[in-house]
């Protein structure tokens, strides 16, 4: 009896259309602004502050020079104004230029099927190949979604409330071992960004430190500690 329970584990694993995790998501407002949030995390993390810094200064410039003329008075507080709401509300203006692309599906149902051997999406139209793991050269990961990067600069974006079929928790490593891609720990909490860019200056300068006799010696330190 337990011998034929492991074929047939050892039959699922090897059957390519197996799927081994399954993730639901839909194209709403919410999952417009989580990609609009990471883009701008990833892509342009400094835009949204450096955009509200200049707007703030275009403001306090008639308080700071005090001999500015009207008219530029006018034009820093405009601009300024303008700048700033830009920095404040950008997401939201993005998502709107979303809705109004005729491209962009709203409220578009996809379900994503991962297999043995490759990613496939079900649509109402039906279903469709996105190709092997080989094409996945990226993956992100937040406090509440995955995003899987393809080749074709397509991004799934995968809520880990969302896993129908599988653990979302050890999905990170089943798409890592089939794919090769590399990883990012890309937090969108502020605690969690503190602390991941904290954890990220410590290994810099660690690195900095580092000597390439130091390098040399690592291996060996944890062979003995393996040895121990």
């Amino acid at each position: 009896m337990e011998n034929e329970k492991k074929e047939l584990e050892r039959s699922e694993i090897q059957d390519p259309h197996k799927n081994r995790y399954v993730v639901y998501t839909k194209r709403d407002t919410e999952l417009m602004k989580t990609f609009i949030r990471f883009d701008n995390r990833v892509r342009h993390p400094r835009m949204g502050v450096n955009t509200g810094l200049v707007g703030i200064l275009l403001l306090l410039m008639p308080v700071i020079v005090k001999d500015m003329g009207t008219a530029g008075k006018v034009i820093g507080v405009c601009v300024g104004t303008l700048l700033l709401c830009i920095a404040l509300f950008r997401v939201h203006i993005s998502v709107g230029m979303m809705k109004n692309n005729p491209e962009v599906k709203e409220n578009e149902e996809i379900t994503y099927l991962f297999g043995n051997s490759g990613i496939r999406a079900r649509k109402i139209g039906g279903i469709e190949d996105l190709g092997y793991y080989k094409t996945v050269y990226h993956l992100w990961e937040d406090e509440g979604n995955y995003y899987v990067g393809l080749d074709n600069d397509d991004l799934l974006i995968l809520p880990k409330a969302n896993f129908e079929e599988g653990d979302a928790e050890s999905f990170r490593k089943f798409l890592l071992d089939k794919s090769g891609a590399k990883y990012t720990w890309k937090p969108a909490e502020l605690l969690n960004i503190w602390k991941n860019t904290a954890m990220q200056i410590r290994q810099k300068m660690s690195e900095v430190g580092r000597t390439p006799q130091d390098d040399e010696k690592s291996p060996k330190e944890e062979k003995r500690k393996r040895e121990k």
